[in-house]
Order: C-alpha cells, then structure tokens, then sequence
C-alpha cells in the first residue's frame, strides 16, 4: 500500500494526461508477451501480436520480474527512433534494480556495462515490438487514453477532485485527506509541492506508481473494450482531398502508412518527380502536418499527432473509406 497525503494546495495542483505515454505503452506491451496474462480485453490483442512475434526477440523479457518493469523504452517510440541509451538515469536505475535482485542475465549485464552489441540488439527489439504490439494499434491507444481523460475531468468538474481520485480505478481510493493506492509496495510518499499526474494507459491492468524529481505519475487501467487494430488508409478519404487537393493528400497518407518515408519513395507512391514530391512534402511541413529529418543524404518525413489526426479522423468521416 502506499500512501499520499494531499494537501489543498496539491488537489489544486491534479493534472489528468489526455495523450498516451508510449514509452510505457511499449513496456506493458512486452510486459504481457513475457507471459503474464493480460485482461480480456487484451487477449485478441496478444494473440495477434504473438502470432508475428520473434522469438529471436525473448530476450527482451530479461528486462522484466515480478516487480520491475523497464522504464526507458521512450526512445524507441520516437517518431525517428534513436538507439537506447544503457547510460541513461530510467536505464541505470533499472539496471541497477535488477542487479540488487539477482537477476541479471548475460545480455542485461551487456547492457549495464554499455556493450555495443547489447545496446544495437535492444534497440533492434524494441523496433520489432513498436512495429508489432504499437503501431498497429496507435489511433485506438490514443483514443482509449483521451476518452478516459475526459470522462476523469467531466467527473472532476462535477463532483471535485474527490469524485475524480475515487472513479480512477479499484486500486486508488482517496478518504478526504490520505490517498491509498493498494499495490505490493508499502510506503508513505509526501509530494513536496510536485504535481500529481493521473495516466490512462490502453494496456495496463493495474495501476503503477512512478514518483519522479518533478512530478508523480499514477498509471492506471483505462481500456474496458477489446483493443482492436486501427483502420487501414489505403486510399485519401475523400474529405481529405476536398481539404488538401488529391495529391497533396495522398501524399499525407502515404507518410501516415509509412513513416520515414523518403522523398524518392514518396515521388514513386504519388507518380511524380522528386522535385514535385519535395515541394509537396514542403507544404504539409509548413502547415504542421509532416515532420522531416535527414539522416545523411537521404531526407524521411514522418506524420506528426496534428497530421495522424487529420489522416485518421477524415477516414473516420467517410464510410467510403477503405478500411473504415
């Protein structure tokens, strides 16, 4: 059990997270394929993602027990990945837990000393597991996160931040002064004016517990209906190419069904020169619909959330829609 005593001050000071952490989304993710169970409405979830799932990739698993689960897979979750950094403070600490508990292995003692070959083989993983457990399922995570947002602040606003702390979850109950959060850890922990984030996630099954410097995060469970793949756009909507003209749009989707696409593959997928897809992919930088980073001399554009949201939340609009 561990304990919060909040203040006045500290209940002005609740925030409620309406995007998804998806570094910890990726976590729980191979937090379920090392073999615990999830909910129900993750088992068609699991099924699928074990079914293309390497095994080649197991040792992805050394990074979890009973009691730790790894806090540093941000990076892998970039719309441009960057390799995992062992030396960071998430990846040390963790490391180090691990260590203190016996369970280190050798590819986890690779990682703790910094090997070359550990690190590129981990951010190898961990690109499989976004592509299989995450990806797929990004617009439906970000949703499951947003609805529960706002269902948690409509509650706040109409019964106060009591009615909010004691709706969160089973787990978390909140008695007018003390907030009591029934996990295996027993602990009394002041905030010391950090703020209290309240985090939905789509793929946890039970809350966690996270106090950092600057703030203290409680996860908690926030998918009630089975998590399902995200509709596929295989062709613009048509209230897209109303919005951007057919082209332009088309080349959106095409960034949103590939992300790090480079300009060449995206003059190939729109049938025009290079130059056109440039200045194509130009405009929907400008208006803050793609992102672009080089990476020698090649140039890759990636979707940002506005440009997802307007890709998806078209096809959502337009029962024509393959995928829809």
């Amino acid at each position: 059990m561990i304990r919060i005593r909040l203040t006045p001050d500290d209940l002005d000071r609740i925030q409620v997270a309406d995007t998804p952490d998806l570094g910890y989304e990726l976590a729980l993710a191979g937090q379920h394929l090392a073999g615990q169970a999830p909910n129900r409405h993750l088992t068609a979830w699991r099924r699928e993602v074990a079914r293309t799932w390497n095994p080649q990739h197991n040792r992805l698993f050394d990074l979890y027990t009973d009691l730790y689960l790894p806090a540093f897979f941000e990076e892998a979750t970039l719309p441009a990945p960057t390799p995992i950094d062992p030396q960071s403070p998430p990846a040390v600490a963790h490391l180090r837990d691990l260590a203190r508990s016996g369970a280190l292995t050798p590819f986890t003692r690779g990682l703790a000393d910094g090997h070359p070959r550990a690190v590129a083989d981990l951010t190898r993983i961990l690109a499989g597991l976004r592509t299989t457990a995450l990806d797929p399922y990004r617009r439906r995570v970000t949703s499951v996160v947003a609805t529960a947002a706002a269902g948690a602040l409509t509650r706040a606003a109409v019964g106060g931040p009591g009615e909010l702390l004691n709706s969160l979850c089973p787990s978390v109950r909140w008695d007018g002064r003390m907030l009591r959060l029934n996990t295996n850890v027993e602990a009394e922990e002041p905030l010391e004016g950090r703020p209290l984030i309240l985090q939905p996630s789509a793929l946890a099954t039970r809350i966690s517990f996270n106090p950092l410097s600057d703030e203290v995060i409680i996860s908690y469970p926030a998918a009630t209906a089975p998590l399902t793949r995200d509709p596929q756009l295989r062709t613009p909507p048509r209230a897209l190419e109303c919005l951007l003209g057919p082209t332009r749009a088309a080349a959106l989707v095409a960034v949103v069904r590939t992300p790090a696409l480079t300009t060449s593959r995206l003059a190939a997928a729109l049938g025009v020169s290079v130059a056109a897809a440039s200045r194509h992919a130009s405009v929907l930088r400008d208006s803050g619909l793609i992102a672009t980073t080089r990476n020698g001399q090649s140039v890759h554009h990636h979707p940002t959330r506005l440009g997802l949201d307007l890709a998806h939340g078209a096809a959502a609009q337009d029962p024509s829609a393959p995928g829809g």
